[in-house]
């Protein structure tokens, strides 16, 4: 009985769509880890590339549930499709990019089983040609996020890609929200994480490696913003525009800020929203990214309803209160700090 203790069984959840060129590093990393009370839940989001035939070789090899599935229903639906179909105590959502570390989870299942307020724990990522690792990331009061360069708890408000989490936790905070699909969805967890008294921990020692690269090379480092003008900055897709920085961005504050500050900050969000919106159309040349900076708000107003009962069920489990989560945010707008630099 004392095994199973320390030892609980981990879900692997990882969703996948069209990741071919990944799959084999991502399966092969998961076949050496030290640690093997696992089982590994795939879901297929209507892959078209071959990836489903990579995973149905890899069935004898480790301990693999495939789930298929008919169409594509992003991140935030495969997770949440992984959940319902996983039995393991914890939970590890993992990208289709990341590559683990032997040790990954040995030693995040020690960090979170030492300490009963983590409610996520994830490590240092390395990405090839970035100016510094990956230590989770920071998060403005405007609603904007930054990768974080140093592992320091200071403005440490959420982490995404690779994270291993309790069942319990997801239970009382609910699972991911399928209306974001790609995007801030781990901004959305991690907030929900805070608001209900559990902390989220970079353990020391276990690494990943995005090979998937799409991260821009801007970090929070020593409490100054070091912006680098790269491609994931200047010539972010469209779609990741209207996910990230409007429609889901917008749908983040509404959920988990107090209604005191949604009066305060969602008016400046909404502003700095144009400006990048009218940033990126200056730099691009594409005047769209503008349009879709009020298709993201006409989106909320349209999902008025569903996002304000979604609010209450948050609000019910609040433990602690804005004051006490935005001592973990940076009082600035990155976004400005950006465009100035």
């Amino acid at each position: 009985m004392e095994t199973e203790k320390q030892s609980p069984r981990v879900s692997i959840i990882i969703p996948v769509h069209n990741g071919k060129s990944f799959l084999d590093r991502l399966l092969c990393s998961i076949e050496s880890q030290t640690y093997k009370n696992y089982e590994l839940v795939i879901i297929n989001n209507n892959s078209s590339d071959g990836s489903a035939e990579i995973l149905e070789s890899y069935k004898n090899k480790i301990p693999l549930k495939i789930i298929n599935c008919d169409k594509n229903d992003g991140y935030c639906g495969g997770c949440n499709t992984g959940i319902e179909n996983s039995k393991g105590e914890l939970l590890l959502f993992l990208s289709q990019d990341r590559i683990m570390s032997d040790d990954w989870i040995s030693k995040s299942v020690s960090a979170i089983h030492d300490n009963a307020k983590i409610g996520c724990v994830f490590g240092r990522v390395v990405t090839d040609g970035m100016s510094y690792a990956e230590y989770g990331a920071a998060y403005d009061i405007y609603g904007s996020p930054c990768m974080k360069g140093s592992n320091e708890e200071t403005n440490l408000f959420y982490a995404g890609g690779c994270i291993l989490t309790r069942r319990t936790v997801i239970d009382e905070i609910g699972a991911f929200d399928q209306e974001f699909f790609m995007y801030q969805e781990d901004i959305d967890l991690c907030w929900r994480m805070h608001i209900a008294g559990y902390d989220i921990s970079c353990a020391e020692g276990i690494e990943s490696q995005n090979i998937g690269g799409g991260t821009s090379n801007t970090f929070y480092v020593d409490e100054k913003l070091h912006v680098s003008f790269d491609s994931e900055l200047i010539a972010m897709p469209e779609y990741r525009f209207y996910h990230g920085i409007s429609k889901n961005r917008i749908r983040v504050m509404l959920k988990n800020y107090s209604s005191k500050n949604i009066i305060k900050r969602l008016p400046i969000a909404l502003v700095l929203i144009i400006l990048h919106g009218t940033f990126m159309a200056v730099k691009t040349k594409k005047i769209s990214y503008v349009g879709l900076a009020f298709k993201g708000m006409f989106w909320n107003i349209l999902k008025m309803r569903d996002t304000l009962i979604e609010r209450r069920r948050i609000q019910s489990f609040r433990a602690v209160n804005d004051e006490h989560i935005e001592r973990k945010m940076i009082k600035k707008s990155i976004e400005l700090e950006s465009i100035r630099q």
